[in-house]
């Protein structure tokens, strides 16, 4: 058929921006819309368009689907057109039309949670954990995830999300371009048809009254967030800055202050006259009275290629770093007059910090704050967050970012001003609570459960010089062990993983004991320089005290000096493992409610003992030195001086570096003579007693044997030994018993061990593994003649073993 105006619509839909490749469809069935690309789109079919027949006239309603608004026109229809119209088909046309976008906007919501849904599985079956190469070709560790997660494939996946967290699509991003899709670029969205506009991807924790970083890119985000502290919004593209900004601005109900981190496209710029990035940021920053800062570089940019362009680009750069990105975002913090609260600037939560923490006298973080009698109400509103334990009677202090009581809270309150205020501030209640459960310490950023972060960040900076008598005395403190080259190498790869790894839990423990004055302590309280407020020096009156926060609450690292008494031993033992590879710990604070933490403690045994700890047979736990005497006093005053000249904090630049490839957080430590012994010295007393009965040291046959007779024999062992506690019968035949390849069983022998009674009798007999029997006493076929039953071998056996013992000579040899 023929249509009069044919041209002229098919004019409107491409004017609009619709690909109109073939001849238009019309007169489609009810819910069917003809679907097509849109100029300077992407490859999806975001164009529409419905047309229908009135005479030889088309008309109906046409559009592009963005986000969830199908940008829905109605074919115009000329003024000599419309004459030939009567008034009923003109308000019927118009009511088609209605419909017709009525009908586009219904599948557009369809196929956006369609998408949604699919996005989500998808989102809900990848690794929370893992290594994207992606990330480490951006500056970061290869499991600096920032909440993203990783493929099967390797790849990093972002979603893309509402306010309360809705995924409606996914952002695929690829180590390279190489392994992107068809090879073209190293980012993709899926699933086909998601809603982008107005979505974004959130790092941290947008609080009303606060300020919010808004950016393009994900690895971006990273930087920004890594060097801030502050919260970070991803908005994926300049296009979707504004419809992000506003969306922010309305969910906050306009109480937030949005900081637009731009790219500045200046090759564009100098071509074209327009600067995509910075022209986008400028718009948004307009519609939500935000502000816009960009990243100045030092140097000069290339004219003739991309060069760098964004805050990660200045991240990475050879001049640029951290410390550069964080002093341009607060200097563009400080222009627009908005106040950050000095716990997420810079210098405090970007990872290589600004100095040592105040616990070690050397400035920091939290050396700086000013205590305080009294606060405005508004100020203490925005310091503390409530927390929903309960109770009522805690709170969050976002100052410390520690657990308080709310007495606190209610103590700095201005005069005349009463805690039913709190209550009221439009803050205090649009931010609303937090479960206890919340409450973390997460060094990582990874853990989606944790709101409330008690890590600040690296408390002391690393930095370039001389830790040469560090490392060397830390040698010499290994150099008794045969394989001590071994030892020393595991030892510093011990200490740098947690370092370059912030938050890993270490599978193992070091014990290192030996003389005093050696340099033991020395070298692990330089390490816990490092850590500052996250370390800390335990003893036996610390670990015996039942509220442990101190010690336990947001530790990365603890040097238990002396830790164990000789009566404690024992009683502590369990407790000491659970420390090493437990995954939780129990937090008791005074006055306040217990809570867990995830276990990230890494622990270092110092001791002048020769028996620090008890270690058991089979321990895969720990790594034990045991070192040489002292070296000279002039050799100890050169490493002190090293210390005083910047000791510390090149040992930790040199940690960061080291190349720790093949080594990871459940890396045994390598057996040292120092274990072997420490582990004899730690045997329980049956053990002690099989290791000398089966070595020969007690001239008894190593054979099968009355259980009688052997217990009997380990109470003269006891006795000769100075073993004051013998394990009751019960307990000593059960622990042997579950020795490996030992076995207590009740076997018919030859009344009276009579080999020549035709009578039996059950008795329990003790067998020891075959591979531990003597060359005169092995099983028939071996030493015995073929035929001989296993009845008339263990009889034997047994007489043996009780002649021997009742043997004067043999006793007065084996237990003098």
């Amino acid at each position: 058929m023929t249509w009069s105006n044919y041209l002229d619509v098919r004019a409107q839909l491409e004017g609009a921006g619709l690909v109109l490749k073939d001849e238009l469809q019309v007169d489609l069935p009810r819910d069917k819309f003809a679907r097509c690309k849109v100029s300077g789109g992407d490859g999806e079919r975001r164009g529409w368009y419905k047309l229908f027949t009135v005479g030889d006239l088309l008309t109906g309603a046409y559009g592009i689907w963005s986000a969830t608004d199908p940008q829905s026109f109605k074919v115009s229809l000329p003024a000599a057109d419309r004459k030939k119209l009567t008034a009923d088909a003109w308000e019927a046309i118009k009511a088609k039309q209605k419909a017709d976008s009525a009908r586009a906007e219904a599948e557009r919501a369809r196929e956006i949670e369609a998408a949604a849904i699919k996005a989500g599985r998808w989102w809900r079956k990848l690794a929370d954990a893992g290594e994207s190469g992606y990330m480490a070709k951006k500056g970061f560790d290869a499991t600096d995830l920032f909440g993203a997660r990783v493929s099967k494939a390797g790849n990093l996946v972002v979603p893309v999300q509402d306010g309360a967290g809705k995924t409606y699509g996914l952002q695929v991003i690829f180590p390279s371009k190489a392994k992107g899709p068809r090879g073209e670029r190293d980012k993709d969205f899926v699933p086909v048809g998601f809603a982008k506009k107005g979505h974004y991807f959130q790092i941290g924790l947008v609080q009303r009254g606060g300020v919010v970083l808004l950016c393009e890119g994900f690895a971006t985000g990273a930087s920004l967030r890594k060097a801030t502290g502050l919260p970070v919004v991803v908005a994926f593209d300049a296009g979707n800055l504004l419809p992000v900004a506003q969306a922010l601005h309305k969910a906050h109900k306009r109480d937030i202050r949005i900081l637009i981190c731009a790219d500045d496209d200046y090759l564009t710029d100098a071509k074209t006259g327009k600067n995509p990035g910075r022209d986008a940021a400028a718009t948004a920053a307009m519609a939500v009275e935000g502000a816009v800062v960009w990243p100045i570089f030092p140097g000069e940019r290339p004219t003739d290629s991309k060069g760098p362009t964004d805050f990660n680009d200045l991240h990475v750069h050879p001049d640029g770093g951290l410390r550069m990105v964080a002093a341009q975002v607060e200097a563009s913090l400080v222009t627009a007059g908005w106040r950050v609260p000095k716990r997420t600037r810079a210098a405090d939560a970007a990872p290589q910090g600004g100095g040592e923490s105040a616990a070690t006298g050397q400035g920091g973080g939290a050396s700086d704050r000013r205590a305080m009698s009294i606060m405005p109400l508004d100020d203490l509103v925005e310091r503390f967050v409530p927390l929903d334990d309960g109770t009522g009677k805690y709170v969050f202090d976002l100052w410390t970012n520690k657990i308080a009581a709310r007495d606190q809270m209610i103590c700095l309150l201005p005069a005349g001003v009463r805690g039913d205020d709190i209550k009221r501030h439009p803050t205090y209640i649009e931010r609303g609570a937090y479960f206890l459960d919340q409450v973390g310490f997460d060094p990582t950023g990874g853990d989606r459960m944790v709101k409330l972060n008690t890590w600040r960040g690296w408390p002391m900076q690393p930095a370039a010089g001389s830790c040469e008598r560090l490392l060397e005395l830390i040698e010499y403190l290994c150099s008794a062990e045969d394989n001590a080259r071994e030892v020393y190498q595991w030892l510093l790869k011990w200490m740098a993983y947690p370092l370059q790894h912030p938050g890993a839990k270490m599978s193992s423990a070091v014990i290192m004991h030996g003389p005093q004055g050696t340099g033991k302590s020395t070298v692990f309280q330089c390490l816990a320089k490092i850590y500052g407020d996250y370390a800390t020096v335990l003893n036996q009156r610390g670990l015996e005290d039942k509220f442990n926060a101190d010690w336990v609450d947001s530790k990365l690292f603890i040097l238990a000096e002396e830790v164990v008494t000789r009566a404690e031993m024992w009683h502590i033992k369990n407790e000491l493992k659970e420390l090493v590879t437990g995954e939780w710990i129990r937090v008791n604070p005074k006055n306040i409610a217990a809570y867990r933490q995830r276990n990230q403690v890494n622990i270092a045994y110092n001791s002048n003992e020769n028996q620090p700890l008890p270690l058991d047979n089979d321990d895969r736990r720990h790594c034990v030195i045991y070192t040489p005497p002292a070296l000279t006093e002039d050799y100890y005053d050169e490493v002190f001086l090293e210390i005083e000249a910047g000791g510390v904090a090149a040992l930790y630049d040199h940690l960061l570096k080291l190349d720790l490839t093949g080594f990871h957080p459940k890396k045994r430590p390598p057996m040292t003579e120092s274990k072997r012994a420490l582990i004899a010295l730690s045997s329980p007393s049956e053990q002690r007693f099989v290791l000398d009965w089966v070595s020969g040291d007690l001239g008894l046959p190593v054979c099968p044997a009355l259980s009688t007779d052997v217990y009997a024999a380990y109470l003269k062992w006891c006795k000769s030994r100075g073993e004051s506690r013998p394990r009751p019968d019960n307990q000593f035949h059960g622990a042997v018993s579950r020795l490996a390849g030992w076995e207590k069983k009740k076997a018919r022998l030859q009344a009276g061990l009579n080999l020549h009674a035709t009578s039996t009798e059950a008795r329990h007999v003790l067998l020891p593994p075959s591979s531990a029997i003597g060359k005169d006493h092995r099983r028939p076929g071996e030493n015995f003649p073929d035929g001989t039953s296993d009845q008339t071998w263990i009889t034997s056996c047994a007489l043996d073993f009780q002649t021997a013992l009742r043997d004067e000579t043999t006793i007065r040899r084996a237990f003098g």
